[in-house]
Protein backbone atom coordinates (compact mmCIF):
# COMPACT_ATOMS: atom_id res chain seq x y z
CA UNK A 1 0.00 0.00 0.00
CA UNK A 2 1.51 3.39 -1.26
CA UNK A 3 1.11 6.56 0.99
CA UNK A 4 -0.82 9.37 -0.85
CA UNK A 5 1.03 12.91 -0.97
CA UNK A 6 1.33 15.70 -3.71
CA UNK A 7 4.73 14.50 -4.89
CA UNK A 8 8.04 16.38 -4.31
CA UNK A 9 9.74 18.15 -7.11
CA UNK A 10 12.92 15.76 -7.39
CA UNK A 11 10.00 12.71 -7.66
CA UNK A 12 11.11 10.01 -9.88
CA UNK A 13 8.11 8.34 -11.81
CA UNK A 14 8.28 4.88 -12.20
CA UNK A 15 8.75 4.65 -16.01
CA UNK A 16 11.59 7.48 -16.24
CA UNK A 17 13.74 5.05 -13.80
CA UNK A 18 12.67 2.12 -15.58
CA UNK A 19 13.69 3.84 -18.95
CA UNK A 20 17.12 5.22 -17.36
CA UNK A 21 18.17 1.65 -16.17
CA UNK A 22 16.85 -0.16 -19.12
CA UNK A 23 14.55 -2.63 -17.27
CA UNK A 24 10.80 -3.66 -17.83
CA UNK A 25 8.27 -4.23 -14.95
CA UNK A 26 9.57 -7.41 -13.50
CA UNK A 27 12.96 -6.55 -12.75
CA UNK A 28 11.56 -3.09 -11.20
CA UNK A 29 9.40 -4.41 -8.94
CA UNK A 30 11.47 -7.16 -8.08
CA UNK A 31 14.19 -4.77 -7.13
CA UNK A 32 11.86 -2.20 -4.94
CA UNK A 33 10.27 -5.91 -2.77
CA UNK A 34 14.22 -6.63 -2.48
CA UNK A 35 14.99 -3.00 -1.47
CA UNK A 36 11.65 -3.39 0.84
CA UNK A 37 10.94 0.18 -0.78
CA UNK A 38 6.98 1.40 -0.73
CA UNK A 39 6.60 3.43 -3.83
CA UNK A 40 4.22 7.09 -2.53
CA UNK A 41 2.01 7.72 -4.63
CA UNK A 42 0.88 11.36 -5.11
CA UNK A 43 -2.68 12.95 -5.35
CA UNK A 44 -3.70 12.00 -8.62
CA UNK A 45 -2.89 8.11 -7.58
CA UNK A 46 0.07 8.56 -9.83
CA UNK A 47 3.16 6.19 -8.45
CA UNK A 48 6.96 7.89 -7.39
CA UNK A 49 10.08 7.33 -6.18
CA UNK A 50 12.32 9.68 -3.87
CA UNK A 51 15.50 10.22 -4.73
CA UNK A 52 16.67 8.29 -2.44
CA UNK A 53 14.81 5.50 -2.85
CA UNK A 54 15.58 5.75 -6.62
CA UNK A 55 19.50 5.89 -5.58
CA UNK A 56 18.91 2.63 -4.00
CA UNK A 57 17.22 1.06 -7.32
CA UNK A 58 20.30 2.38 -9.47
CA UNK A 59 22.74 1.01 -6.86
CA UNK A 60 21.23 -2.13 -6.97
CA UNK A 61 21.02 -2.36 -10.98
CA UNK A 62 24.91 -1.36 -10.75
CA UNK A 63 25.40 -4.95 -8.07
CA UNK A 64 23.24 -6.89 -10.73
CA UNK A 65 24.89 -5.81 -13.36
CA UNK A 66 27.74 -6.61 -12.02
CA UNK A 67 27.76 -9.83 -9.83
CA UNK A 68 24.39 -10.67 -11.66
CA UNK A 69 21.95 -11.29 -8.68
CA UNK A 70 20.87 -9.19 -6.00
CA UNK A 71 22.00 -11.03 -3.02
CA UNK A 72 24.70 -9.83 -1.31
CA UNK A 73 23.62 -6.05 -1.71
CA UNK A 74 23.69 -4.20 1.30
CA UNK A 75 20.78 -1.30 0.85
CA UNK A 76 21.05 -0.21 4.89
CA UNK A 77 22.70 3.32 4.05
CA UNK A 78 23.21 4.07 0.03
CA UNK A 79 24.19 7.31 -0.66
CA UNK A 80 25.49 9.60 -3.60
CA UNK A 81 29.36 10.82 -3.58
CA UNK A 82 27.92 14.38 -4.05
CA UNK A 83 24.87 13.69 -1.47
CA UNK A 84 25.30 16.55 1.61
CA UNK A 85 24.07 13.58 3.84
CA UNK A 86 27.65 12.47 3.25
CA UNK A 87 29.37 14.32 5.76
CA UNK A 88 26.76 13.22 8.44
CA UNK A 89 27.64 9.68 7.81
CA UNK A 90 31.90 10.60 8.21
CA UNK A 91 32.24 8.50 10.67
CA UNK A 92 30.72 5.46 8.72
CA UNK A 93 33.06 3.04 7.07
CA UNK A 94 32.54 3.47 3.27
CA UNK A 95 34.26 2.17 0.22
CA UNK A 96 33.97 4.13 -3.01
CA UNK A 97 32.90 2.46 -6.07
CA UNK A 98 32.19 3.93 -9.57
CA UNK A 99 30.96 6.89 -7.81
CA UNK A 100 29.18 5.50 -5.25
CA UNK A 101 29.70 5.40 -1.88
CA UNK A 102 28.23 2.17 0.04
CA UNK A 103 27.84 3.06 3.65
CA UNK A 104 27.16 0.98 6.47
CA UNK A 105 27.20 2.85 9.68
CA UNK A 106 26.56 0.05 12.38
CA UNK A 107 28.76 -3.41 12.08
CA UNK A 108 30.62 -2.61 8.37
CA UNK A 109 31.31 -5.90 8.66
CA UNK A 110 27.96 -7.36 8.96
CA UNK A 111 27.57 -7.13 4.92
CA UNK A 112 29.93 -9.33 3.92
CA UNK A 113 29.83 -13.11 4.11
CA UNK A 114 33.81 -13.35 4.88
CA UNK A 115 33.80 -16.94 3.72
CA UNK A 116 32.98 -16.06 0.35
CA UNK A 117 34.72 -13.13 0.16
CA UNK A 118 38.17 -14.85 1.53
CA UNK A 119 37.62 -16.84 -1.76
CA UNK A 120 37.10 -14.37 -4.02
CA UNK A 121 40.36 -12.41 -2.66
CA UNK A 122 42.19 -15.56 -2.96
CA UNK A 123 40.67 -16.11 -6.89
CA UNK A 124 41.83 -12.90 -7.72
CA UNK A 125 45.28 -13.09 -6.57
CA UNK A 126 46.05 -16.52 -7.89
CA UNK A 127 45.12 -15.03 -10.90
CA UNK A 128 47.18 -11.80 -10.71
CA UNK A 129 50.11 -14.29 -10.09
CA UNK A 130 49.10 -16.58 -12.41
CA UNK A 131 48.79 -14.34 -15.63
CA UNK A 132 52.13 -13.27 -16.57
CA UNK A 133 52.92 -17.00 -17.06
CA UNK A 134 49.83 -17.96 -18.72
CA UNK A 135 50.52 -14.43 -20.80
CA UNK A 136 54.17 -16.14 -21.80
CA UNK A 137 52.48 -19.34 -22.33
CA UNK A 138 50.46 -17.79 -24.79
CA UNK A 139 53.45 -15.77 -27.10
CA UNK A 140 55.66 -18.98 -26.69
CA UNK A 141 53.04 -20.61 -28.69
CA UNK A 142 52.73 -18.23 -31.23
CA UNK A 143 56.42 -17.88 -31.95
CA UNK A 144 58.42 -19.76 -34.60
CA UNK A 145 62.19 -20.63 -34.73
CA UNK A 146 62.44 -17.08 -36.08
CA UNK A 147 61.25 -15.24 -33.57
CA UNK A 148 64.07 -16.51 -31.37
CA UNK A 149 67.10 -14.31 -30.69
CA UNK A 150 69.84 -15.72 -31.94
CA UNK A 151 71.45 -17.45 -28.95
CA UNK A 152 68.46 -19.30 -28.77
CA UNK A 153 68.17 -20.39 -32.21
CA UNK A 154 71.62 -21.75 -31.79
CA UNK A 155 70.44 -23.75 -29.06
CA UNK A 156 67.49 -25.30 -30.40
CA UNK A 157 69.68 -26.17 -33.76
CA UNK A 158 72.35 -28.06 -31.29
CA UNK A 159 69.14 -30.20 -29.40
CA UNK A 160 68.13 -30.88 -33.06
CA UNK A 161 71.19 -31.74 -33.90
CA UNK A 162 71.87 -33.99 -30.51
CA UNK A 163 68.25 -35.73 -30.77
CA UNK A 164 69.15 -36.39 -34.91
CA UNK A 165 72.80 -36.90 -35.29
CA UNK A 166 74.16 -37.02 -38.67
CA UNK A 167 76.59 -40.14 -38.07
CA UNK A 168 74.80 -43.09 -37.09
CA UNK A 169 76.67 -45.55 -35.09
CA UNK A 170 76.24 -48.06 -37.92
CA UNK A 171 77.85 -45.15 -40.32
CA UNK A 172 81.03 -44.21 -37.92
CA UNK A 173 81.37 -48.03 -37.98
CA UNK A 174 81.62 -48.46 -41.82
CA UNK A 175 83.88 -45.73 -41.94
CA UNK A 176 86.38 -47.13 -39.47
CA UNK A 177 86.16 -50.47 -41.17
CA UNK A 178 86.79 -49.27 -44.62
CA UNK A 179 89.51 -47.05 -43.30
CA UNK A 180 90.55 -50.15 -41.41
CA UNK A 181 90.66 -52.44 -44.59
CA UNK A 182 92.07 -50.34 -46.53
CA UNK A 183 95.31 -49.53 -44.50
CA UNK A 184 94.96 -45.93 -43.99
Amino acid sequence: MSKQNSAPSDAIRPETLMTELSIKKDAYYNDLHYLEIEAQTDSEGKAYLTEEQADQVRALRKHVKKTGKRSGFSNNSIVKADDSNLAKESQATTSETEGDVYVQPKNPTKQFDINNLMRSAAELKAREIAMPDLVKRALADKMTLNDLPEDLQQKVSDAEEAANPKYTPASVADTLLAQYRSGS
